[in-house]
């Protein structure tokens, strides 16, 4: 069990903050929240949303919670559904900046990759191919870049997937969602990310 001062956190975000596919007891922010007590974290996701829904929310989903910190994590569903990179950037970087003009203390989340041999056939057209992946790891590197140059923290959930093809498997739902497992590992990176900012 972590334990640390009470603090609201609002964790804004698409289908991987929601947790697509799984129960709602098995989802990331709730494993977290179990696991770490002084804190109330509420779940913001919705699946398919974007960076720039995301933004659009802000005001009543973050703000209007009267939030401590926000974690934001969005843009795979731009990559996947125009190929904007550049959109999902600008969205993010809104986002940030709306937190810090409502003196929100900013977090920003690294979506997952994309795990193409676990890809369901739904996401096919969407999420498959070289294109994808490269753009996917274009838009990693920058979010890593612009937590650097503006001194914002960035939980990196790439760091959480495994490097073997079983490890992935398991891992992965559909090659783009957590199954139970994977929310497992996102919560305990997550959670000590957090507390971590919170000492």
């Amino acid at each position: 069990m972590i334990r640390g001062k009470y603090m609201r956190i609002v964790c804004l975000g698409d289908s991987l903050t929601y947790g697509y596919g799984v129960k709602r007891a098995s989802v990331w922010t709730a494993l977290a929240s179990r696991a770490m007590t002084g804190y109330e974290i509420i779940n913001k996701g919705i699946s398919g949303d974007t960076a720039g829904g995301m933004l659009s929310r802000f005001d009543t989903d973050v703000a209007g919670n009267r939030a401590d910190m926000a974690f934001v994590m969005g843009g795979s569903n731009d990559i996947f559904f125009s190929g904007s990179v550049p959109e999902a950037k600008s969205n993010m970087a809104a986002l940030v900046f709306r937190s810090l003009h409502h003196g929100i203390r900013p977090i920003v989340g690294v979506p997952l990759p994309v795990y193409e041999p676990g890809l369901a056939k739904v996401w096919e057209t969407y999420a498959s191919g070289e294109a994808v992946k490269r753009r996917l790891e274009e838009y990693r590197k920058w979010l890593l870049q612009f937590g650097g140059s503006f001194g914002v923290p960035v939980v990196d959930f790439w760091e959480c997937v495994p490097a073997d093809s079983d490890g992935l498997d398991a891992f992965y739902l559909d090659g783009i969602h957590p199954s139970e497992e994977g929310h497992g590992r996102m919560a305990a990176l997550w959670a000590e990310h957090i507390t971590k900012l919170t000492k």
